[in-house]
């Protein structure tokens, strides 16, 4: 309510009737257009009072929902409503929802060959006037339905073609991978058989020499079929929120005695009052500790510090952590992140894969900055859920 409407409500005894008139008029004015723009968003929109009649709506919302009849003003959600999952997030969220806070969940609908996904946002907030007229607590509740269905698909078009392009260039590190120890086993094959053909027979031991070497490579290859099913396949991602600056304290805490063996310092600069995310806390755990282990290889010979940094940026949370260790070349630093690449003799080469792969499940982005002789930096920018963000935002208001 504008505070023209609000001081005239307060001193409406005192007003002639033409002044009230005048008053209606603009009320009448102003709900008018509110109600066009209302009906030309591309967004559904239904507002309810506390027992699930609807206030108002637009039509946008009347084709978005899925319903058993027609919903009007003074309709109940309970009773129009023709699916059973919308409907009890809608009513739950009247009876749970409180102020400050919102909530939001996605629904599938299969139309024929295609499936159809709507968005749901909740949000509750107070009436000044409703009371007076409604004989209620004045509480409302705001749904806004948005039809995300060519988004999805745009999004999983695009997932398929990164998902495709990785396994193309995964593909080509396990043939490079194979290759080495399908030779080594056929030269050993042919040395085996050139040994039965010297001495007709031969002994376990005779045969050993050549069986050993054929049994490691065969090893050999058992594990790069490993690395690669662990590359293509999606994780099992468990999201929950958490308390970032515990699992990077815990992670540090971890590998504290190893760093100090490679006279290795941790500087911790986590900032305070973070919101919670949605993490899952056994994966971030361990392309933490992956990127933390490529730093100590990275400092091995000399020793350095490790700086680790949180902080709040807008509506995402920054992590950072930084070694004053060798350095990357741009050569190198443009492939860290492919499958099989590595520059240490017993990497795997897929450690930073693994990481990048984790952030990406995790919604976040991940960049690196490195210099040779100088040090490397690891940046991973991880959303704050839209609950925490109002969270926040309402605490700082209030302090």
């Amino acid at each position: 309510m504008n505070n023209f409407i609000r001081r005239a409500f307060n001193k409406i005894e005192k007003l002639s009737t033409d002044e009230i008139k005048t008053l209606v008029r603009y009320q009448a004015s102003e709900n008018e257009l509110l109600g066009k723009v209302l009906q030309k968003i591309d967004l559904g929109v239904v507002v309810t009072n506390g027992f699930g009649r609807v206030l108002t709506c637009n039509d946008e919302v009347k084709r978005l929902l899925p319903l058993s009849r027609q919903l009007t003003e003074g309709t109940s959600l309970r009773y129009v409503l023709a699916d059973h999952d919308v409907a009890n997030f809608m009513l739950g969220a009247i009876d749970q929802i409180t102020d400050k806070q919102e909530i939001e969940h996605e629904f599938h609908f299969q139309r024929g060959e295609w499936v159809r996904t709507i968005w749901i946002g909740g949000s509750s907030f107070v009436s000044d006037l409703d009371p007076v007229f409604h004989q209620d607590n004045g509480k409302r509740f705001l749904f806004i339905v948005r039809d995300v269905s060519e988004a999805k698909r745009q999004e999983a078009k695009l997932h398929r073609s990164e998902s495709l392009a990785s396994l193309t260039t995964v593909a080509a590190g396990v043939a490079h991978e194979i290759k080495n120890p399908l030779a080594s086993i056929g030269i050993h094959l042919q040395l085996l058989g050139k040994a039965f053909q010297r001495k007709k027979s031969l002994t376990l031991d005779d045969a050993s020499r050549y069986l050993d070497v054929i049994d490691e490579e065969i090893e050999r290859l058992n594990s790069i079929v490993v690395d690669f099913l662990f590359a293509v396949r999606p994780m099992d991602v468990h999201l929950r929120l958490e308390n970032l600056n515990r699992i990077v304290d815990d992670v540090c805490n971890f590998v504290s005695y190893e760093l100090s063996e490679h006279k290795i310092s941790v500087n911790r600069q986590l900032g305070e009052f973070l919101p919670k995310l949605r993490i899952d806390e056994n994966l971030m755990k361990q392309a933490l500790l992956n990127i933390i282990k490529n730093a100590m290889n990275a400092m091995e010979t000399h020793g350095g510090a490790l700086t680790v940094t949180t902080k709040l940026a807008g509506d995402s949370v920054v992590l950072t952590i930084a070694d004053t260790g060798t350095g990357m070349d741009e050569a190198t630093l443009s492939k860290i992140f492919e499958p099989y690449f590595t520059t240490k003799a017993s990497g795997s080469g897929l450690g930073l894969t693994m990481v990048f792969k984790v952030v990406k499940e995790h919604k976040g982005e991940i960049s690196v900055s490195s210099k040779s002789g100088v040090g490397t930096s690891f940046t991973i920018t991880l959303p704050v859920p839209t609950s925490e963000r109002l969270a926040l935002e309402a605490a700082q208001r209030d302090a």
